[in-house]
């Protein structure tokens, strides 16, 4: 056994694997998705309807996902999903979503960078 301590290292920040597509038009308000996500992640976005009449969801807290896939298996719109980061990043630097799609973490990044 060595009596030498090893340095403490930081971590790297961790990054998650999949990335929260939301789909706001496919929306029904239901929230589901927002009573039952563990990390409280989701809300429902008051300030705009989308075009069936509802408050679609959001993403409040991003940062707080842990890719526990809970919202994509509750809602029964199938309005989110989880999408591998590159595809979605590939997707989205193209601007090849739909209209009405967002991917919270990449306008959460959007907005830092402004």
């Amino acid at each position: 056994m060595s009596s030498v301590r090893k340095p403490i290292t930081p971590k790297p920040p961790r990054q998650r694997e999949k990335v929260l597509v939301i789909l706001q038009e496919q929306c029904k308000q239901c929230g589901l998705c927002v009573e039952f996500c563990p990390k409280n992640v989701l809300c429902l976005d008051m300030t705009k309807y989308n075009r069936k009449g509802y408050h679609p969801v959001d993403a409040c807290d991003i940062e707080a996902c842990v890719n526990c896939e809970f919202c994509e298996r509750i809602c029964p719109d199938m309005a989110i999903f989880l999408a591998d980061r590159d595809e979605a990043r590939e997707a989205y630097e193209k601007g090849a979503l739909e209209e009405g799609t967002i991917i919270p973490e990449f306008e959460a990044e959007k907005k830092e960078a402004k």
